[in-house]
């Protein structure tokens, strides 16, 4: 009797509950924004991340009545900024914009992360972005199957660079070196300008990363690129094979999207997914992403957190495989 009772009461709690979320739920998709809407970037000013905040932002606004800033909190693999976003109060008018790096591979590289990507509300993708992995022209290999070849014949003979430690080309090589049963040597800078430099001067043999930063080298001779990480060749570079094609089912592609703070109001968050994806379809935004070598990524907020799940685990073996950690 007395569970019964317990059981009633707390489903009348319930029942008189529900007409005040269903309100309150109103109130803030009529009233929202009631101010400024600030996406946090956190890494420094100029990079992809930063492009496509600027260019999502100046759609959006005009649309949501708002002004909308781009606020740069650059470190700790963009631990800083995310975790800043993760304390905030959950209104809709403080955003993250995300990547791999900071949804899915940071759980498993940091021992003391101050955020929880999965706790976060999953709002709109943005993009998916390829790399290229190329190498000194003085190495003697013009494919990613003679450079596998090369590098297991010459074991400790290849050096690869990237940006720093648990960074993007870091992580995409030590994948790459998984796949392919090589052992190439990581040598971190401070930097992709310092990264692809040493590259093109000798001092490293290959790297990794965004294919927009090295097309122009290429071009130039001064680096030879061997595949880009995306199941089929570039738009805009498709003399170069995708590494998928000597690799069956290997895809490295860079993405990113828009988070919030757990327990946005789903008003908000449906809202905030159509506004963006009317702005990443508008064909001004979708020619910036062909010239930074992306691609529209487009599905639900659900799909991308489900994405994101999936990411993290095939990170979390990628990693553990190559012994990679930071504290």
């Amino acid at each position: 009797m007395r569970r019964r009772q317990v059981l009633g009461l707390a489903s009348a709690a319930a029942a008189s509950l529900a007409p005040r979320w269903a309100w309150a739920q109103t109130q803030i998709q009529a009233g929202w924004p009631s101010a400024n809407i600030t996406i946090v970037v956190p890494f420094t000013p100029g990079g992809l991340t930063d492009i496509l905040a600027r260019s999502v932002g100046e759609k959006i606004s005009p649309a949501l009545g708002r002004p909308v800033i781009v606020d740069n909190r650059p470190g700790a693999g963009g631990g800083i900024g995310s975790a800043f976003v993760a304390r905030a109060a959950a209104d809709g008018h403080t955003l993250l914009l995300g990547h791999i790096g900071i949804l899915a591979v940071n759980p498993s590289l940091y021992g003391n992360l101050q955020y929880d990507p999965l706790a976060f509300s999953y709002i709109a993708p943005l993009a998916i972005v390829a790399n290229i992995l190329v190498v000194n022209p003085s190495v003697p290999v013009s494919s990613i199957k003679e450079l596998i070849d090369y590098a297991k014949a010459n074991p400790g003979k290849l050096n690869f660079s990237s940006a720093g430690t648990g960074g993007a080309a870091h992580i995409a090589m030590a994948a790459f070196n998984v796949a392919s049963g090589t052992t190439m040597t990581h040598v971190p800078y401070r930097g992709t300008p310092q990264s692809v430099g040493d590259v093109i001067s000798g001092q490293v043999q290959a790297t990794f990363t965004s294919g927009v930063s090295l097309l122009p080298h290429v071009r130039a001779g001064r680096l030879r690129a061997l595949g880009v990480s995306t199941r089929e060749r570039l738009s805009i570079a498709q003399e170069i094979p995708a590494i998928a094609e000597t690799l069956p089912g290997f895809d490295l592609s860079s993405w990113y999207g828009i988070v919030g703070p757990a327990g946005l109001p789903e008003p908000v968050v449906q809202r905030l997914h159509a506004e963006i994806r009317k702005a990443m379809a508008s064909p001004d935004v979708a020619r910036r992403l062909n010239s930074e070598g992306a691609v529209h990524w487009d599905v639900s907020p659900q799909a991308f957190r489900d994405y994101v799940v999936a990411e993290t685990q095939r990170w979390k073996s990628v990693i553990e495989a190559a012994k990679i950690k930071i504290e």
